[in-house]
């Protein structure tokens, strides 16, 4: 991996060229100043495609590299209330990098938060961070021309995923029984989703990406939402489960509720093929990610992604082996049974 940060780069910004984190939090200062902000007496939140600083009533939110979210607060702007999103107050760009200021919303990133939540809230929590992505769903006749079919860990091709399953394939050294499950899934998924309706998803659904407050309070950063099966969502509610920060399976009453839902909310013919195929093409954007910004000093293996794509690609399913194990549910073939 590569050497530690100093003491004066933000753990977040560890891996980016420290003059660019510090033109980020020069302009986002600005930013900040202009709505009766100090980023000094702001906390750096959770996030690592864009930066955000929260207090002084209200959040920074800044792209890393050169960006219009022009599109992002058109959809933030038509979500309805439910979803909780914090409130735009203004928006630009400065030097090409977007920006957003929101008010602050009172609560705390679900992410941190969670270590400390009884696993009854925990359960809740899983169950509040559905509800209000439902709400997006629900939403997907009129919020359906503001997104693409594709973005995110959602490729805009099976031409591209394949590619994305070679580099994969390169860098993990994966058996020939992995190497044909892998294809499989893959293509699985692309000849199955056009046969399914198509929603809003939020694209990145993640406990990052939530307040917590007692409950879940508001969804945040929306900027990966995506047009397609539910069960893009359904794999990402899956692993932010199931799954422990270090690619570890944990087996708790949140990870079970989350079963439950995905149970419930699948397609009842192409659901299995959709889900294990978007929770493969999710772990092939991490790794080309992880690949992106850590040295072999490491073992590649021992990634989170890498160890998460292994166990997908394993007989049982890795962390949605409790799903596809469940009564009444077949296995995809190549005809998309």
């Amino acid at each position: 991996m590569t050497q530690g940060p100093s003491a004066d780069i933000h753990p977040l910004d560890r891996h980016r060229d420290p003059s660019d984190a510090v033109l980020v939090r020069r302009l986002a200062a600005e930013v900040a100043a202009s709505y009766g902000g100090d980023l000094t007496r702001m906390r750096r939140a959770n996030g690592y495609s864009n930066a955000t600083w929260v207090g002084d009533g209200i959040a920074v939110r800044i792209a890393h590299a050169p960006a219009d979210l022009a599109r992002e607060v058109a959809l933030v702007r038509a979500l309805p209330p439910g979803v909780g999103h914090p409130e735009i107050l203004g928006e630009g760009t400065a030097e090409g990098h977007g920006w957003i200021v929101t008010k602050e919303v009172r609560g705390q990133n679900l992410h941190d938060a969670w270590p400390a939540l009884t696993p009854a809230e925990q359960r809740q929590a899983i169950r509040g961070l559905w509800t209000r992505t439902q709400i997006v769903h629900d939403a997907s006749s009129s919020l359906r021309p503001l997104v693409t079919s594709h973005g995110g860990f959602v490729p805009a091709s099976l031409d591209d995923a394949m590619a994305a399953a070679e580099r994969a394939d390169i860098a993990l050294g994966l058996s020939d029984r992995q190497r044909s499950r892998l294809h499989d899934l893959v293509e699985g998924y692309f000849r199955v989703a056009p046969l399914v309706d198509q929603t809003v998803n939020h694209g990145d659904l993640a406990l990052m990406n939530a307040l917590w407050d007692g409950e879940v309070v508001a969804l945040l950063d929306v900027e990966f939402a995506v047009l397609g099966p539910v069960e893009i969502d359904l794999c990402r509610l899956m692993v932010e489960a199931r799954v422990s920060d270090d690619g570890r399976r944990a087996d708790s009453e949140a990870g079970d509720a989350a079963v439950e839902i995905a149970a419930r909310h699948m397609d009842p013919i192409h659901g299995r093929a959709l889900i294990h195929g978007a929770a493969v093409l999710d772990q092939l954007r991490d790794l080309d990610l992880w690949l992106a910004l850590y040295t072999a000093e490491e073992r590649v293996e021992d990634w989170r992604p890498s160890r998460l794509l292994a166990g997908l690609l394993d007989a049982e399913g890795g962390y949605l082996a409790s799903l596809l194990s469940r009564r009444g549910m077949t296995s995809p073939t190549r005809s998309g049974s």
